[in-house]
């Protein structure tokens, strides 16, 4: 499953908004955004022998709901990809908390 199938299935699933990048207009939360986060490679002998992209998804809400998150998680997982979670990140200009999950 690529990353955008990945996060269409998410929004459809959480009825949220998902955006690449940013939004051209103002959303309510809770929302995704997903970004590209470069690349994981193994290299030797000057040749690539394995490379995989990586992606940062973004989670912005108001109010936590760690059953929005375990929904998030298991869909990263049943998709086939590895994450790592933040903690919850307040954004005091934004009165908003992020969660970032960084996939591999």
């Amino acid at each position: 499953m690529t990353i955008a199938e990945l996060m269409t299935a998410i929004g459809e699933e959480l009825s949220a908004p998902v955006a690449y990048s940013h939004f051209t207009k103002a959303v309510t939360p809770p929302y995704l955004v997903y970004l590209g986060a470069g690349q994981d490679q193994f290299e030797a002998d000057d040749t690539v022998y394995w490379r995989r992209n990586v992606y940062s998804i973004e989670y912005y809400f108001t109010k936590k709901d760690e059953s929005i998150e375990t929904t998030i998680e298991d869909m990263i997982l049943a998709a086939g990809w590895q994450f790592d979670k933040s903690d919850d990140t307040y954004i005091q200009d934004e009165g908003l908390f992020v969660i970032y999950y960084n996939l591999q």
